[in-house]
């Protein structure tokens, strides 16, 4: 399974830690930039990219992840946002937390669909589409969106979506582990 992550100057590196952790236990991570270079998360860690976005083939992805961050930059990008319809249209696994659900906003991709934000007048601003959902995540089909401070939830969900889980137990110990620190001994 390959997992791509967006990647920007800023982004917010805590809100995908974790989906990452469990998508990495199914296949590879595959950093995504949209220009050359290192980056500095919000957190103020370096990082190299693995790709650029537009070296990318949208039927290879099996699932696109948007941290939160300043994606003001990024709303003015077609680039993206084509590639972020792309994905849509072919119904693949889009996931986006805080601030990064603008860019589905942006991307018109929300149309008949329930979402979640920390940025709701923001996201109005860029787009009338879709209905706003006042929860942590929200799941719709095949678009993941979650508020910054869910980001346990987020992770665990877009595993439910990826079936990551080998059963129920599976799942709930994930939940027990990850969400309320409670190890089985």
């Amino acid at each position: 399974m390959k997992t791509y992550i967006l990647l920007f100057e800023g982004y917010v590196s805590f809100e995908i830690m974790l989906a990452s952790y469990f998508m990495k236990t199914q296949g590879d991570i595959i950093t995504v930039a949209l220009e050359k270079g290192p980056l500095q998360s919000y957190e103020e860690f370096s990082v190299n990219p693995s790709v650029l976005l537009n070296e990318i083939d949208p039927s290879e992805v099996d699932l696109f992840i948007i941290p939160g961050g300043d994606v003001t930059a990024m709303l003015q990008r077609p680039d993206l946002l084509n590639f972020i319809k792309v994905l849509n249209e072919r119904k693949t696994p889009i996931a986006a937390i805080c601030a990064g659900t603008l860019l589905f906003g942006q991307a018109q991709v929300l149309e008949s669909r329930a979402f979640t934000t920390n940025a709701e007048s923001e996201m109005r601003a860029v787009t009338a589409q879709g209905e706003y959902v006042n929860e942590g995540v929200v799941v719709d089909g095949h678009i993941i969106t979650a508020k910054a401070s869910a980001y346990v939830d987020f992770g665990i969900e877009i595993g439910k979506v990826m079936n990551i889980y080998s059963g129920p137990e599976d799942l709930e110990e994930t939940i027990q582990v990850f969400k309320y620190f409670n190890a089985k001994s």
